[in-house]
């Protein structure tokens, strides 16, 4: 596995740490079918890995973007612009900001909300999986940030497997945060916070290098688009 879907896992784990905050009171409160320990680990994991399908579907779609740019020569030019958008926005990222794109998704996410509380009555492993699913709509910083390197990728497939590798970065710690019951210290988010936009500038760079290399080499963009398109 290269560096590039390294990355991903990467950002899945940092991201786990805000995740423990933002979707941590979903996690604690999904419903029991039963008191075994089985039947509840299993109902946690289906959770995940519906937020697990979420993500990939979102990176098959970038990925889909990233091949088309590639067919045209502007893989390069979309990674170098992934990275630049990346390092403006954690530069950027005041609360105004927050406040204006929050009050912009903010139907939609009642919407959402009002889906996860009527599978949130059933007991099902079907509407656990649903829970997850809808969980991965739900709007979050480092899934945009993900998505930025999925965009960047050759085509659907690596899309797809970078976003699956981003979710699976995330599930030890919501699996750990669903089946303890309890939340990451306010200490450890706060440190998980403050290292969150070096992570993002990290990858920012990294994808501004990656395109950069790209226009020092089309031939072995072309040579992966290639190889992608025999995949699919």
């Amino acid at each position: 596995m290269d560096l590039f879907l390294w990355s991903a896992l990467t950002i899945g784990f940092f991201g786990s740490f805000h995740c423990a905050g933002m979707c941590g009171p979903i996690a604690m409160a999904l419903p029991n079918r039963d008191q075994q320990m089985t039947s509840l680990f299993v109902s946690r994991l289906l959770y995940n890995i519906g937020r697990v399908t979420t993500y990939s579907i979102f990176g098959a779609l970038a990925g889909l973007f990233g091949h088309s740019l590639s067919i045209n020569g502007w893989q390069s030019d979309i990674s170098i612009l992934s990275g630049i958008i990346i390092i403006l926005f954690v530069l950027f990222n005041t609360q105004a900001v927050q406040t204006k794109i929050n009050h912009r998704i903010y139907k939609f996410t009642a919407f959402l909300k009002k889906a996860l509380g009527s599978f949130m009555q059933k007991k099902s492993f079907a509407s656990l999986y649903f829970i997850g699913v809808l969980n991965g709509f739900l709007p979050c910083g480092f899934v945009y940030l993900a998505l930025a390197g999925a965009a960047s990728s050759h085509g659907v497939l690596e899309g797809m497997s970078y976003m699956a590798l981003f979710g699976l970065g995330t599930i030890p710690m919501m699996l750990v945060l669903s089946l303890s019951g309890s939340f990451i210290s306010i200490k450890a988010r706060n440190w998980v916070q403050k290292i969150s936009p070096v992570v993002a500038i990290v990858l920012a760079l990294f994808l501004i290098q990656r395109g950069v290399m790209l226009k020092e080499n089309p031939d072995a963009c072309c040579e992966r688009v290639e190889k992608s398109a025999l995949v699919r």
